[in-house]
């Protein structure tokens, strides 16, 4: 789609490290071919511009999506679809906190109220050893193998011990450091946080924060 119409539209933008998963997370939210589609733009050759319908039961809107990589350099006001700019997500990957970093150092210099919606995504939570997702994505595997006939009477294969709680919906376990770092971090700013896996949507299902629903979705 031609920039001009895109830059015109309310915007979207997506910004975070290189490999923290924001094309990913997009193709989720929408088809896209990234060899093929995304619009660079001749101002910024890392900025990439997607159109994006929403239809919804109450309205239908067109709007632009746009990524970039966050680097020394990277000055949101300087691009040129900056005023029609609404929302602004921000990604990082939880296993990697020097992702996180980058996000709050570059808040520090960036003016981020003037976004109506604002969103931090700490993605690739598959990757973090110790949050409770795992046990919640080993008992789905399991239910899963006991629908398709499989009995399996050793619960160790799929790392679950049988005195384990039940549910990532109960608060019996805590949140990982990283989840409750994030969280505060947040908070300060006025910022919503969603933890997600874009790359593996059965993981992604399991995820939750004090009962609250995570995810893509």
């Amino acid at each position: 789609m031609d920039l001009e119409i895109l830059e015109k539209r309310p915007g979207v933008i997506m910004v975070g490290s290189p490999r923290v998963g924001k094309r990913t997370l997009l193709s989720r939210l929408f088809p896209v071919e990234f060899e093929d589609d995304p619009n660079p733009s001749s101002n910024s050759p890392e900025l990439l511009a997607y159109g994006w319908t929403i239809n919804t039961k109450y309205y239908t809107a067109d709007l632009s999506v746009w990524m970039a990589h966050l680097h020394d350099e990277f000055s949101i006001k300087s691009l040129p679809m900056f005023d029609k700019l609404s929302a602004l997500v921000m990604v990082f990957d939880v296993s990697d906190l020097s992702s996180f970093t980058a996000l709050k150092d570059w808040v520090k210099q960036t003016d981020i109220q003037k976004f109506d919606i604002l969103l931090c995504i700490g993605n690739k939570v598959d990757l973090l050893p110790r949050h409770p997702a795992h046990a919640e994505y080993r008992r789905c595997l399991l239910k899963r193998e006991e629908s398709c006939g499989s009995s399996r009477s050793d619960l160790a294969d799929y790392g679950i011990s049988e005195t384990e709680g039940s549910s990532l919906l109960g608060d019996e376990e805590p949140s990982p450091e990283i989840t409750k770092s994030c969280l505060e971090w947040c908070i300060e700013h006025g910022i919503e946080y969603i933890e997600a896996c874009a790359s593996n949507a059965d993981f992604d299902k399991c995820l939750s924060i004090d009962g609250d629903s995570q995810g893509v979705e």
